[in-house]
């Protein structure tokens, strides 16, 4: 968990140690570490306590240990790895903050009560005592003024050189270098680019974030919107396969043709001295042709609306199928990791399975007989005082052995009653799963059906069998009949004239007719046409936005990584990894030389540490101790603006050795 920058910023703090005090701690029965307040060197074999002096130090402010750990055995231990009862460990530092000597000690104590009716005192557990300037503090006081001093995650970042690449997460390193060398704003980033311009305009306002987000949405909409345009042009055009008549030519036929039929009737009016009856049928006649093309004219676009739902329908289905599909997909991807979890559970019961056993066959191993000797006056213990002791021991072995077995117990049953649940969530996803992927089934068949009936031949009815229709010419019929009753022989020639002409006339009309329809349908396809024009210009206009977006990308990680580098020596920081796509994801990783801090060598990783602790400290304003483990396996260090304290292994020091470093002196009590 990070720590945002106004929590860890304080007024300048200089800390400097001067001495460091070490009684009964971790196996360190007597050290004075005496630094006059310089750099030294302090030099031990494997297991001398080198690594326990920075422990000490930690304990000393925030009760934790250089692992960051507070339930670590603070005690001196015997032979046989038991704590030594009857001691106090010690630790008391003097230092020097911002000029003012002050002095910090803690002690850890053993609680021993004597309980009514019982000879012997009974072992109760610990006090930890507290001291500042020699006086008598209580612990809530103590941390309060540690807290006043120093933030616990800033003093450990700026006391360990390997704390901020190897113990903090990425995310958090990269925020806090972002909180020193602050954000770099998209306006900034624009101004820097020349061809980045543009984008002020089309962001109007926008963070680039969420303007990435709109473009992806749109090009996705776009990109559904014209795989439906091909298959209406497709249909459009299946209507109008066959090739176009001359039109012009028809009109002239249908003029010539109705002067024709006008001049027949003028002809039978006179042979036949046609009455106002026979004109008067006449009139209602033309009035029924009238009322017959209407009707067929209706009935067909009736009938095309038939085709044109079929068409509306065959969009709609193909929608839902392609959203279940998304959805059987999602629930999948839910399932493929609610069984990775599963099965990760399963691992980590079995380890604690093998962990309870291993603790449960441990057996009790009564104190040595070192331990039989009393450590104030040097004298064997009585036999009831030991007896007393190894049940004392004993005790506190049973306790610490249940309490671990408890807590293995209980995070397995943790783990099985999660388990459980997952078990429940993976039968619910997979009904979800069969459940969707039915409905698309479902819907897919009736998707097929309707593609079957439009590629299939369309079966309109004929609208000279509609009923209306029928009656309507079965009315023509009985009045044309009436009036086509020849007068004489001259009646029944024109008469057969007319009706040449007139089925001339129906033949021409209906040409003309589909023509309105024809052009109509030319219009709509070319109409789609253009609006699939548009949307292909629409999402190349969005791509050449994403362009730009990538590059304003790139531009900001580079001023980003500048911005940050500046503030380092010999360190610099990766903060973007570019993906296979071109795009790219946030990341913090060290660079020393180019070369990845995990591939760098201790002494480089020793010194990109300093360098990150001398920018902290100028950003902060706070300087402490930097205690640098392994210390022998570095030549030169980079100049640091704090008190070093180097650790460094030496086999032929089998107790520790210390040594002023620079010049500097330091002294061994």
């Amino acid at each position: 968990m990070s720590v945002p920058a106004e929590k860890l910023q304080f007024e300048t703090i200089s800390i400097i140690l001067n001495r460091l005090g070490l009684a009964n701690f971790k196996g360190q029965k007597g050290f004075t570490l005496d630094t006059q307040g310089g750099n030294i060197d302090v030099f031990g074999d494997n297991e001398t306590g080198k690594t326990t002096l920075y422990d000490a130090f930690l304990w000393l402010f925030f009760n934790k240990d250089s692992s960051n750990r507070t339930a670590f055995n603070v005690k001196t231990l015997d032979s046989n790895g038991e704590a030594l009862h009857g001691l106090e460990h010690t630790v008391e530092g003097t230092l020097n903050i911002n000029g003012k000597p002050v002095v910090l000690k803690k002690t850890l104590v053993e609680k021993w009560i004597k309980k009514r009716g019982e000879a012997q005192k009974t072992f109760t557990g610990h006090n930890v005592l507290h001291w500042i300037d020699d006086v008598p503090v209580k612990e809530g006081e103590y941390q309060k003024y540690i807290d006043s001093l120093i933030n616990e995650k800033l003093f450990r970042l700026i006391t360990n050189p390997l704390y901020f690449n190897t113990q903090l997460p990425w995310q958090d390193r990269r925020k806090m270098l972002l909180e020193i060398v602050g954000d770099v704003s998209d306006e900034a980033v624009i101004a820097s680019d020349v061809s980045l311009a543009r984008l002020t305009e089309i962001l109007n306002g926008k963070k680039t974030d969420d303007y990435k987000k709109i473009i992806s949405e749109r090009i996705r909409k776009i990109n559904e919107e014209i795989k439906m345009i091909p298959p209406r042009i497709d249909e459009l055009q299946r209507g109008i396969k066959n090739e176009e008549p001359d039109y012009s030519m028809t009109e002239r036929l249908l003029v010539d043709q109705r002067s024709s039929l006008q001049r027949i009737e003028e002809q039978m009016v006179s042979a036949s001295s046609v009455t106002k009856a026979f004109q008067a049928k006449q009139q209602q006649l033309n009035k029924l042709y009238g009322a017959l093309g209407q009707k067929k004219t209706e009935l067909e676009r009736q009938a095309n609306a038939g085709r044109d739902a079929l068409i509306k329908e065959e969009l709609r289905l193909t929608r839902e199928c392609s959203d279940l599909a998304g959805e059987v997909s999602i629930l999948e991807s839910k399932k493929k990791l609610t069984q990775q979890e599963y099965e990760t559970n399963g691992d980590k019961m079995a380890e604690l399975r093998a962990k309870w056993g291993e603790l449960n066959n441990k057996q009790f191993a009564p104190p040595g007989p070192d331990a039989k000797v009393c450590p104030l006056c040097h004298q064997d213990l009585p036999k009831q005082d030991w007896a007393e002791k190894v049940a004392h021991a004993r005790e506190e072995f049973n306790q610490v052995k249940r309490a671990g077995l408890k807590d293995i117990t209980e995070k397995g049953q943790a783990l099985a009653a999660q388990n459980e649940e997952l078990t429940e969530g993976l039968v619910l996803l997979e009904q979800q799963v069969a459940q969707k992927t039915g409905a698309k089934n479902d819907l897919e068949s009736q998707l097929k059906a309707v593609k079957a009936k439009l590629d299939g031949p369309w079966d309109m009815a004929s609208p000279e069998s509609h009923p209306e229709y029928i009656a309507i010419q079965s009315q023509i019929d009985t009045l044309q009949a009436e009036i086509e009753q020849p007068a004489d022989n001259r009646a029944t020639e024109l008469l057969e004239q007319k009706r040449e002409v007139t089925r001339e006339i129906e033949r021409l009309n209906a040409i003309l007719n589909n023509k309105e329809i024809r052009a109509k349908t030319v219009a709509r396809i070319e109409e789609l046409k253009q609006d699939e024009r548009k949307k292909a210009e629409r999402i190349a206009e969005l791509e050449g936005h994403k362009f730009l977006l990538e590059n304003f990308t790139k531009a900001k990680v580079s001023l980003l990584e500048s911005n940050i580098n500046s503030r380092f020596k010999t360190v610099t920081f990766k903060m973007f990894n570019t993906l296979i796509n071109g795009a790219v994801e946030d990341c913090c990783e060290a660079l020393i030389n180019g070369v990845p801090f995990a591939d760098a060598n201790n002494a480089a990783k020793i010194n990109a540490g300093l360098d990150i602790i001398n920018t902290l400290t100028q950003h902060f304003g706070v300087s402490a101790p930097i205690f640098i483990d392994n210390r022998e396996a570095i030549t030169n260090l980079i100049d640091v603006e704090a008190q070093v304290i180097s650790l460094i292994v030496s086999e032929k020091d089998k107790s520790l050795r210390v040594e002023p470093s620079e010049g500097k002196y330091a002294k061994i009590s």
